[in-house]
């Protein structure tokens, strides 16, 4: 499965992206809901971050280039098979999902404003950093939540360079 928990702002995303488009080409729509009207993934800023090798640290698994995900706002790599993923995401801060009444959510006092690491279909983390809100996912049967809060916390480091 390519999405997790992490594409559950997509989804808020994507119905004002969806409701905006009203455009009657299947392939025009998708281009929208996937940011790939903005441009190629190669522009997209949270593609730039990482490249192939080094999500495949986080994942534990060889990953393809980047994909736009969210409405642009994001970028998903997944392995070959579809079995694992890794997302980064940067919205405004009133997309940030808490998911505090998912079994396992952990504050991470030391990361960003509200950080937060909790289970899914793999592990999600997000927080908060200088205006925007930042959520990562890793899927997969490799996925922990200590690769999940590395992640988080190397996209918050590399985004305030």
């Amino acid at each position: 499965m390519r999405y997790s928990h992490a594409t559950a702002i997509a989804l808020t995303m994507l119905i004002a992206v969806s409701a905006q488009a009203q455009q009657t080409d299947p392939h025009k729509l998708k281009d929208v809901l996937t940011g790939d009207s903005k441009g190629s993934a190669a522009s997209n800023p949270q593609c730039k971050l990482f490249t192939p090798a080094e999500v495949a640290t986080y994942v534990g698994v060889p990953v393809g280039p980047g994909e736009n995900a969210a409405g642009g706002s994001g970028c998903l790599w997944y392995d070959a098979n579809d079995e694992a993923s890794v997302t980064v995401t940067v919205v405004p801060p009133n997309y940030f999902p808490e998911p505090k009444l998912v079994k396992g959510f952990k504050r991470l006092p030391d990361v960003g404003s509200r950080g937060w690491v909790a289970p899914d279909d793999g592990w999600s983390a997000g927080a908060l950093v200088q205006e925007v809100a930042i959520v990562v996912g890793i899927s997969g049967k490799t996925a922990t939540e200590p690769s999940a809060v590395r992640l988080l916390q190397e996209t918050i480091k590399r985004r305030t360079k």
